[in-house]
């Protein structure tokens, strides 16, 4: 049972953003990624549309004609426009005529500096051409801090959030590590853990990746892979067994996969679980207010290299957590973020050698004023079947 959650008062929230655009020098911000639309509309908004806040605080959606009807309904005070078919951006260009901002600077959603993803509903470069024209006086910039910044720091409704849905994630891996034996099907695997997260309050299966995902022993470890969408292969024994599931309770998503192995592992398998619980527990150990990303960043990088595994890791450990899982900080060597307080990250770790297996951990963290708080209570450690 999904608790009753504090409001979020969402006028505050689009207000904040306001100033921020205004502090930037921008007169309006046009997000269109999910992340802005969920984060200032409190609606599910899976199609194309954008959010309009100018620096003098006015704010407004525009959205596709054939589900506007209900995030009009389930949005907090949204004005929308909708358009239908091709008319996105003319739509756009129109509401920024009408604020009197088609000679203003517009901050866009174009691109994340650092991010090793593109961000679901990122501008596409056919909208930027077409708005340029639409807009020929207007300066279009990459305006993806303007709300980062805002998000980057948890509000504590959105903690609340947060750490239900990863309650939530806690519940669908223990069912999965349940559903894993010899002979069954990923995808068996892969629907009792979709089960078990819809029965607590899940509404949605994050489907950047291909939902929830299972893969288990040779495809646990291609090298560098990331992805494995459940099939119907059999699981077998001594294979790794990879769980990585995104529940979202109330618009706010876990990201969790902890690494499950069935039966006894073989010498070099031995090796590979040893580093990858050398390098979790060192990342959550330094993941503390006032070191840089990207010193953190080098702490897992040194455990790698000291256990002889480094050609076979990812130079990447995870990204933050909101209303999208591609949002600051970017936890890798090019970020430009610190580790502040109330900060809320998908901790990664991630180990593939081919014809071996592999192991990833998704693990939600929130930076406290000293420390790692772990949101999920099933460890971050290699779980045996």
């Amino acid at each position: 049972m999904i608790p009753k959650f504090t409001p979020i008062d969402f006028s505050a929230r689009r207000a904040r953003v306001a100033r921020s655009v205004a502090n930037a020098g921008f007169d309006a911000y046009v997000g269109t990624r999910q992340a802005s639309l969920h984060y200032l509309s409190g609606a599910f908004m899976p199609w194309r549309g954008a959010v309009i806040v100018t620096a003098n605080g006015d704010s407004s959606f525009v959205y596709w004609a054939f589900d506007t009807s209900r995030v009009r309904e389930e949005g907090k005070d949204v004005e929308i426009q909708s358009f239908m078919f091709s008319d996105f951006v003319k739509t756009v260009a129109t509401r920024l005529r009408e604020l009197g901002l088609g000679n203003g600077r517009i901050g866009i959603d174009l691109a994340h500096p650092g991010a090793a993803q593109i961000a679901p509903g990122m501008v596409t470069a056919a909208e930027y051409l077409e708005l340029k024209q639409a807009l020929p006086s207007a300066r279009l910039e990459n305006g993806v801090d303007l709300i980062d910044d805002v998000m980057l720091i948890k509000e504590p409704e959105e903690l609340e959030r947060l750490r239900v849905a990863a309650a939530v994630a806690d519940i669908g891996f223990a069912a999965g590590r349940a559903a894993v034996r010899s002979g069954v099907t990923e995808n068996s695997v892969a629907g009792a853990i979709e089960q078990a997260i819809r029965d607590n309050g899940s509404t949605w299966a994050w489907a950047l990746t291909g939902g929830t995902e299972v893969g288990s022993g040779q495809r646990t470890g291609y090298l560098h892979g990331v992805t494995q969408q459940a099939t119907d292969k059999l699981i077998g024994n001594r294979e790794f067994v990879i769980l990585d599931l995104h529940p979202m309770i109330d618009l706010y998503l876990a990201d969790s996969s902890i690494p499950v192995f069935i039966g006894k592992p073989d010498a070099q398998q031995r090796k590979l679980i040893d580093c990858w619980e050398d390098v979790a527990m060192t990342m959550v150990e330094h993941m503390r207010p006032g070191r840089t990303i990207p010193e953190v960043v080098k702490k897992g990088l040194a455990v790698f290299e000291r256990h002889g595994l480094s050609d076979y890791c990812l130079p990447v450990f995870g990204h933050g957590l909101g209303t999208c899982a591609r949002t600051r900080p970017f936890i890798n060597l090019h970020s430009q973020d610190e580790v502040q307080p109330n900060m809320v990250v998908a901790l990664g770790t991630h180990l593939y050698m081919p014809t071996v297996g592999g192991m990833r951990l998704e693990f939600p963290l929130r930076v406290t004023e000293a420390a790692a708080e772990p949101l999920m209570k099933t460890p971050p450690k290699v779980h045996f079947v």
